[in-house]
């Protein structure tokens, strides 16, 4: 366990570090006689002095140190020192928005679930917005966690050693932080459906099966898919929580089409291929949209079953399986969202739900599950992408196959843990983000 620091101001002009000899002699660098400081983003050269008079425990730093470092002095801090640098933090950014003003005081509340383990995390946690970075000065107006307030407190800060984003980023901005923080974002890039299918439709070393997937570009597309399976969906290809999917299926010569509007499960049936083309034109006009192969998923009383695997990397880098959650959508519904009607269920319980399995065949299930999302999650390191938080939607169809039906990969939401009444698996998902934030910081565990 690291040794938390605290730091106090001293009226000294030059730039120095005071520190107790025993602290520096552990730290290693009991014979320096300047080193660099960093906190986040921000360098700076200081003098380092010995004296007893501090406890081990503690730090003094010149104000003209405080100031250019722009480190808030109510922080609990974790020292990692490299060769000449002492770091001091972590200093982790959180990009919640693209507008300063949207990060209201009652959005602060709503952010100290994050930091619930500040007794974990320690450093700096700052949240902040797009507009208010100062790209020349690497500085952000923002509000930093303070742990002797328990709130979060205005101020300007140096950008973070590591950052979490929930928005998404242009091509300017992936780009200026590539060139700050590198591979220390997470998750650093957003991929949709097609590119998933694409990545993982052809790779054999993968424990779960993928339905075949293709472009919609016309009408005939979606007719030669019907061919092939008799019923498929038709998705956008960037669509989030079930919205605008919509199934087709041929039933007795006719074109079902069923879907989801305004609240409520919608069929409509048309009589003829002249009809459905005409349909299927009007309907999808407008954005990109992929044909993906239906699977006779497990289903409860009328509405299919499939499972939400999350998974999260820790503060060693490693992937975990933090729970399967399954979900089943209303009767007659085409999606199992639970934002469009559907319900959670722990996975412990699918015999009660599903399938009739014994205890000992529920628990290979969930071995199963784990095991091909950790696969996944691994290939997509290998792929170069450096995703901290992961929603793997699996599904299993009447044979007990496993089906790798979606990736959610931006910011998938973990409140899905309150609707089976987790309390303690949501605070431990939201907070796990930042551990791993802490990790690619430099600030792995001992």
């Amino acid at each position: 366990m690291r040794t938390i620091y605290r730091i106090q101001p001293i009226d000294e002009k030059s730039p120095t570090l005071f520190i107790n000899p025993d602290t520096a002699d552990r730290l290693g660098i009991s014979r320096k006689k300047y080193m660099i400081l960093s906190f986040g983003s921000s360098r700076v050269f200081a003098e380092v002095s010995h004296s007893r008079e501090l406890s081990e425990t503690e730090l003094r730093l010149s104000g003209t140190l405080i100031s250019d470092l722009h480190l808030p002095v109510y922080l609990e801090l974790e020292i990692y020192v490299a060769q000449n640098e002492m770091m001091l933090g972590p200093c982790i950014g959180m990009l919640m928005s693209k507008k300063f003003k949207n990060i209201t005081a009652s959005f602060l509340e709503k952010m100290k679930i994050y930091v619930k383990s500040y007794n974990e995390l320690h450093g700096a946690i700052v949240v902040f917005a797009l507009d208010k970075i100062d790209t020349n000065g690497k500085l952000v107006e923002g509000y930093c966690y303070n742990p002797v307030s328990r709130n979060f407190e205005k101020g300007i800060f140096p950008l973070p050693c590591s950052m979490y984003r929930s928005i998404g980023l242009s091509d300017h901005w992936k780009s200026f932080f590539l060139s700050v923080l590198g591979d220390r974002v997470f998750n650093n890039h957003y991929f949709n459906k097609w590119d998933m299918y694409q990545w993982f439709s052809g790779k054999a070393d993968i424990n779960i099966q993928i339905p075949f997937t293709s472009v919609y570009k016309a009408t005939q597309d979606v007719f030669d898919s019907l061919e092939k399976f008799n019923k498929v969906y038709i998705k956008p290809v960037a669509g989030l929580r079930g919205h605008g999917v919509i199934q087709v299926a041929r039933e007795n010569g006719t074109y079902v089409f069923r879907y989801r509007e305004d609240g409520v499960n919608l069929r409509k049936v048309m009589q003829n291929k002249d009809q459905a083309d005409e349909y299927i034109r009007d309907k999808f006009a407008h954005g990109r949209y992929l044909i993906q192969q239906a699977i006779e998923l497990i289903q409860f009383r009328g509405g299919v079953v499939d499972f939400r695997c999350i998974m999260q990397k820790d503060q060693s880098k490693e992937w975990v399986c933090k729970a399967i959650i399954g979900r089943y959508g209303e009767r007659d519904s085409v999606v199992s969202n639970i934002s469009s009607g559907g319900r959670a269920f722990k996975i412990n319980k699918i015999n009660k739900i599903a399938l009739p399995l014994s205890d000992e065949k529920i628990a290979h299930l969930d071995d199963e599950i784990s095991f091909s999302a950790l696969q996944v999650c691994r290939a997509l390191d290998e792929y170069g992408l450096n995703c901290g938080t992961l929603g793997l939607d699996i599904g299993v169809d009447n044979k007990e196959n496993l089906w790798l039906i979606e990736i959610n990969n931006r910011d998938p939401d973990p409140s899905i843990a309150l609707n089976v009444r987790d309390w303690s698996l949501y605070k431990n998902l939201k907070t796990g983000v930042l551990l791993y934030a802490k990790s690619l910081a430099g600030f792995a565990p001992v």
